[in-house]
């Protein structure tokens, strides 16, 4: 950029590192939380479990004891974009 822009601009150097999310590279280089525990993601399962609709049976299996099939309830507030802003 020329110093004669015509719009402003800022630089921002943004650091970030592995602890503030909770995480550190493991001895195997793997990623595993602070405390030493493993990362355990399950999406295949996951995956699986939001396949099915509600009613439907679950497989077998340790994961999907005490689950429900479908995907969970998401619930999404929206009446800010109904509202007319107020002019003092």
């Amino acid at each position: 950029m020329t110093e004669h822009s015509p719009f402003p601009h800022r630089v921002v150097c943004v650091t970030q590192s592995l602890a503030d999310f909770g995480l550190k590279a493991g001895d195997n280089g793997k990623l595993v939380r602070l405390d030493g525990s493993r990362i355990k993601t399950h999406a295949a399962f996951r995956d699986w479990l939001y396949r099915l609709r509600p009613g439907e049976r679950l497989p077998r299996g340790r994961y999907f004891r005490n689950k429900t099939p479908g995907r969970p309830w998401l619930m999404m507030d929206e009446l800010h974009m109904m509202l007319k802003p107020i002019k003092p």
